[in-house]
């Protein structure tokens, strides 16, 4: 008879705990995806960005930032 109480009473406050959650990652969650760029705002600055006079420094800038990542994961 203890054994089922308990057993119920473990239920119930597993329960509880589950229905509450974490409340305060929704709002965060949010945040950060109205903070992220789509594929058209990326394209539509590096248009403006990029021209045929400076395309070649821009790719010198791309490729030093890539080198840079790769030597600093490894």
């Amino acid at each position: 008879m203890l054994r089922k109480i308990l057993t119920i009473v473990i239920q119930v406050v597993l329960c509880l705990s589950l229905l509450s959650g974490c409340k305060g990652s929704s709002s965060e969650s949010q945040a950060e995806q109205e903070a992220v760029k789509t594929e058209a705002e990326y394209k539509a600055e590096a248009e403006k960005e990029i021209n045929k006079d400076n395309m070649a420094a821009e790719l010198d800038k791309i490729e030093k930032a890539m080198e840079q990542e790769a030597a600093q994961e490894q």
